[in-house]
């Protein structure tokens, strides 16, 4: 069970903020605790942005996790997705901006419509050839999206209590991976007998774009953040609202840190490994091996968040030392695996095969691509993790968040551009593993921090067990910028 008690309240001055203002980490110190309903607890607001993630994110990644969104070639999906990303790129970096004027309730909302366009391109360049609206979709996906991501982790960074954010985290990206296995047992259920390379049938795509217009339905049962209740009674303070020009200095001195300059290499590698990984599998797997690849691959990214959010938020260990060994362990698995596809990818540019799962050598390298998809979630969560412990203020929750999905939007649309063409694949590779040659270094030093320099927003908690023993670090953080 996830506990709800964290020390935090709402300032008697924040009740002159307008609703829907996004929230701070908790302080404490309110004259008289608000009477609790579970629709306003954090668990609740936790599992709104879960199923809301389970239609949006969860079902585009079920889409893409079969392989260039279950398409033929992947070319001509790539080429929508570097638009997709080119657009969120922007639109997460205004992300804390959108967030400040409108709340994050609404800007939380507004992220879930674009994913069912993108999902009817799909339908219909499936069915009827149509090339244009793949363009138009991956727009309409790339900007609202863009403000799906900077909400949604503002919201699971700012809500729980620190001591159980791993767990949250984990809890969250279950509801997100979950939508992957909903759209793997869809994509098997209509392709199981696709033993031979190809497209999905048509037919799988109208379940998703239903599924994905429930999103904004969803997203409208969120609170806004002035009305969540922890279960103990305290509110979640709100931070008062800039300018926008205020709000975008406030971002760009924030990722000139040097802290966050360190890390930048690392939130551009997240999301790198996604468009190489979906070429290879639509390119060398029969429709029925990519169908099923897309349902394990969700099962595995599921159970490896919660192992690692249960062992971020492990008190036997000190905070210290459970960032470096999981840190330490996730760069260890992701070197491994880049030298194990290395040797595959070798193989496979010789040969070209087309593996189906009753063939000889399917297990080799289609047990890499479920490896990299579980890579991918765990770099992931703790890219967010590690964000909550750098945040020095409430108000940087927010902008962190936008800044790192910027980052990695980034990413995503670099190497989904050099995907959509006939760049090798090997060539590709060696850029992956190249990348995470460069992130390996830089964001150790920030990571081994935590703890110690880095002690999140939260270090003026009373009862909070993370923050009490940070406290002095803390104060060490504010005298100097140095690492």
């Amino acid at each position: 069970n996830v506990d709800e008690s964290v020390t935090a309240n709402m300032t008697s001055a924040s009740n002159s903020h307008r609703p829907g203002a996004f929230p701070a980490d908790a302080v404490t110190g309110a004259a008289s605790s608000p009477k609790y309903h579970w629709y306003r607890g954090v668990f609740f607001q936790a599992t709104v942005v879960g199923i809301a993630a389970f239609t949006a994110p969860g079902l585009w990644n079920a889409m893409n996790s079969v392989g260039a969104g279950g398409q033929q070639s992947p070319y001509l999906v790539m080429a929508g997705n570097a638009v997709l990303f080119s657009l969120m790129t922007i639109t997460c970096l205004t992300g804390s901006i959108i967030a400040n004027r409108f709340g994050l309730k609404a800007t939380f909302a507004f992220g879930t419509t674009g994913y069912a366009v993108y999902s009817a391109a799909l339908y219909t360049n499936n069915r009827y050839g149509t090339e244009w609206f793949i363009y138009v979709g991956s727009a309409a996906c790339g900007i609202t999206a863009g403000l799906f991501w900077a909400a949604e982790g503002a919201i699971m960074l700012s809500y729980p209590e620190p001591e159980n954010r791993g767990k949250y985290l984990a809890y969250w990206l279950c509801y997100r991976n979950s939508g992957s296995i909903l759209g793997g047992v869809i994509n098997l259920a209509f392709n199981y007998q696709g033993k031979r390379t190809g497209k999905l049938d048509w037919r799988t795509y109208i379940v998703f774009v239903v599924l994905q217009c429930l999103g904004p339905l969803v997203a409208l049962l969120l609170s806004p953040s002035d009305k969540v209740v922890r279960r103990n009674g305290t509110r979640v303070q709100i931070v008062e609202r800039i300018s926008d020009s205020a709000e975008l200095k406030e971002l760009g001195r924030l990722m000139l840190r040097k802290e966050f300059l360190l890390v930048t290499p690392f939130f551009i590698y997240v999301n790198w490994l996604l468009p190489y990984s979906s070429s290879y599998l639509s390119l060398y797997f029969t429709i029925r091996a990519r169908a099923l690849a897309s349902l394990v691959s969700a099962l595995a990214q599921i159970a490896g968040t919660a192992a690692l959010g249960s062992f971020l938020d492990w008190k036997r260990l000190s905070l210290t030392t459970r960032a470096r060994v999981s840190y330490a362990f996730l760069m260890a698995l992701i070197g491994g695996c880049w030298i194990w596809g290395t040797v595959v990818q070798a193989d496979h540019a010789r040969h070209k095969p087309s593996f189906d799962w009753d063939d000889a050598g399917f297990g080799r390298g289609w047990a890499l691509y479920i490896m990299w998809q579980v890579n991918f979630a765990l770099t992931y969560n703790f890219g967010y993790w590690l964000v909550g412990w750098m945040s020095r203020h409430p108000s940087d929750i927010v902008r962190y968040t936008s800044a790192a999905r910027a980052l990695e939007s980034a990413g995503q649309c670099i190497s989904s551009g050099i995907s959509s063409t006939s760049a090798p694949l090997t060539a590709a590779l060696g850029v992956n593993f190249a990348l995470w040659g460069i992130a390996v270094v830089p964001a150790y030093f920030v990571v081994r921090q935590v703890g110690l320099r880095h002690v999140g927003a939260h270090s003026a908690q009373e009862g909070s067990s993370e923050a009490v023993d940070s406290q002095k670090a803390q104060r060490n953080q504010e005298c100097s910028d140095d690492i």
